[in-house]
């Protein structure tokens, strides 16, 4: 079984739990678009789309394509690996956030050189979209991931029938009406998302280290963690 690592504890205000999941989730689009765009197309962080994609290049035997794929989706679960290791070894898991942001400080001048951009970048940045989600998956005592969309908008469009568009049932009252976290959390990891993709791809064109932007991001929501350390809690198990 694996501690999953609550950012905040369910008595924290909303808005504390909504302020974190906005400045993760917009790391993760910032971080994915930059990726995408400078390794031709392939996810650091998507392994759905870059999944599709695997299967596609093998179908058509395209072979080239489909081995830098197939490195992408690799070293995501061997980021997986690494990130669950260090996290476990870690006297306050959220650090691994540091580790994070350093991580994309030595991408960002990695990538000034685009000869290394597949053989060195897409490693550290599948590396750091790895830790980011294993280190924190619970805000507020609701489960979240914000380095995918998919999910999140199925919550989203779940918790907002349930709590807006639908009748109470009587027939299954046990069926708990869903509570305003539950509707706005995964609708601002999905905007978040997306903001963030938009984000990265005009810093992208306007500055030449467009990483430092998330690794410095991630510092102060880590700062913003440690203000409230002691209701950071491991006992979350899966």
């Amino acid at each position: 079984m694996t501690a999953l690592v609550s950012s905040s504890h369910p008595g924290l205000s909303l808005a504390v739990s909504l302020r974190r999941i906005a400045a993760l989730s917009i790391v993760a689009g910032y971080v994915e678009v930059i990726g995408f765009m400078d390794v031709g197309g392939i996810y650091p962080g998507i392994m759905t789309g870059n999944t599709v994609q695997l299967g596609l290049t093998l179908a058509k035997g395209q072979w080239a394509r489909f081995s830098i794929v197939g490195l992408a989706v690799a070293l995501f679960f061997l980021g997986g690996i690494i990130s669950s290791l260090v996290k476990r070894h870690l006297r306050w898991p959220p650090a691994e956030l540091l580790l994070m942001a350093v991580i994309l400080l030595v991408a960002s001048f990695v990538r000034l050189t685009p000869a290394e951009r597949i053989v060195v970048e897409l490693p550290l940045l599948a590396l750091a979209m790895a830790m980011q989600g294993e280190t924190i998956a619970k805000f507020g005592g609701v489960s979240l991931q914000t380095i995918v969309v998919t999910n999140n908008m199925v919550k989203f469009s779940d918790a907002l029938v349930g709590r807006y568009l639908s009748r109470p049932n009587a027939s299954a009252p046990s069926r708990a009406l869903p509570e305003l976290k539950e509707v706005l959390m995964p609708g601002l990891a999905w905007l978040g998302y997306s903001i963030g993709a938009g984000s990265g791809a005009i810093a992208a064109a306007m500055f030449r280290l467009p990483l430092l932007v998330p690794a410095i991001v991630l510092a102060l929501l880590v700062g913003d963690l440690s203000s409230s350390r002691q209701d950071v809690a491991e006992g979350v198990v899966d």
